[in-house]
């Protein structure tokens, strides 16, 4: 049996997190893969996903720590100003259009709408478009910013 740094509770050696707190046991065996996200963890998600799997008491707490401070580290690169965004972004994308029979393409482009999706499923329209707001409004470094500044974005769901 191993135990849990976090909680004291015996596990099997085999396992990757404690089933009583959802803590990662080894995290040196960690496997990283191209996001935040470890191997380990993206399986164990899409298994959940698939219906195959539930994910032990306390693995939501850690997955949500681990995107608060993913989204820090964002928040972080955006202002250091020698970090281009943009290339971060767009970096494997075409500089001219789209081409729509793509499907590499276009599935890179929709990988740039998951922050926005990911945030509208979190919150409510309203708080949507107020996000939306805010950072555009935040986007404007202070000393250009005009002494009065609107920012307004109206989205309009129609619903059967």
């Amino acid at each position: 049996m191993v135990v849990c740094e976090s909680c004291n509770t015996a596990v099997e050696p085999t396992a990757n997190y404690c089933p009583e707190c959802g803590s990662e046991l080894s995290p040196t065996r960690k496997d990283w893969s191209d996001g935040f996200l470890s191997l380990v963890d993206r399986g164990h998600i899409q298994e959940a996903i698939d219906g195959n799997e539930s994910l032990p008491k306390g693995y939501h707490d850690r997955l949500h720590e681990t995107v608060r401070h993913a989204l820090s580290d964002f928040c972080l690169l955006d202002r250091w100003e020698d970090f281009d965004n943009h290339e971060a972004l767009f970096g494997d994308l075409p500089e001219d259009e789209i081409d729509v029979d793509d499907w590499e393409e276009l599935e890179k482009i929709t990988r740039l709408t998951c922050p926005f999706r990911f945030i509208l499923n979190a919150a409510d329209v309203d708080q949507f478009c107020t996000f939306l707001e805010l950072s555009v409004l935040l986007a404007i470094p202070e000393a250009e910013q005009p002494d009065d500044v609107s920012v307004s974005i109206q989205i309009d769901t129609i619903k059967d």
